[in-house]
């Protein structure tokens, strides 16, 4: 009660405390603009980095390929278990499709074929789902030199069979 009654005692020229609905508007606007500048910066920055990430995994997992190639002498003699082994620190998926952004899935059954009649050789496709929409590709043939590819993800996962066709470049 007392607090009603100092407030209805207060002089009428003296003003109370705090902030204008004008100064609140200006500094929601001045908040707003410089979220407008810096969203689209972080999500770029954010896209690169998955983007860089998944290129360095799929370099990882090649070395890993070549190491287990090295003992096992051939792609179809390689199982998921031994890739697990050669590098835990990659997600690898079973099957041909990716389970979610940074997870590797490997086809281990493909055969590089040249023609209708070549029996073709033994080759390994890996596709990696970079979590920004786009699916990193690397297809490893025996005794051949990797090829690299990229596309935007067509489905809810990457297809590791895709990469026959999207691995298109030495290079990333």
């Amino acid at each position: 009660m007392r607090l009603v009654s100092d407030l209805r005692s207060r002089p009428a020229g003296e003003r109370q405390a705090g902030f204008t609905v004008l100064e609140l508007i200006v500094v929601l606007t001045v908040i707003a603009v410089l979220m407008g500048i810096a969203v689209p910066s972080f999500l770029s920055a954010r896209s690169t980095a998955q983007l860089r990430a998944a290129q360095a995994d799929m370099r990882t997992a090649l070395t890993a390929v070549n190491s287990v190639y090295i003992d096992a002498q051939s792609f179809s003699a390689m199982t998921l278990t031994d890739l697990t082994t050669a590098e835990p620190r990659i997600k690898w998926q079973p099957g041909t499709t990716t389970g979610g952004p940074q997870t590797i899935a490997v086809d281990l059954s493909f055969n590089l074929s040249a023609g209708e009649n070549d029996p073709g050789q033994p080759a390994i496709l890996m596709a990696e789902d970079a979590g920004n929409g786009t699916c990193w590709y690397a297809l490893q043939a025996d005794n051949d030199a990797p090829w690299y590819g990229t596309s935007a993800r067509s489905g809810p996962q990457c297809q590791a069979d895709d990469a026959a066709t999207n691995a298109t470049s030495r290079t990333f």
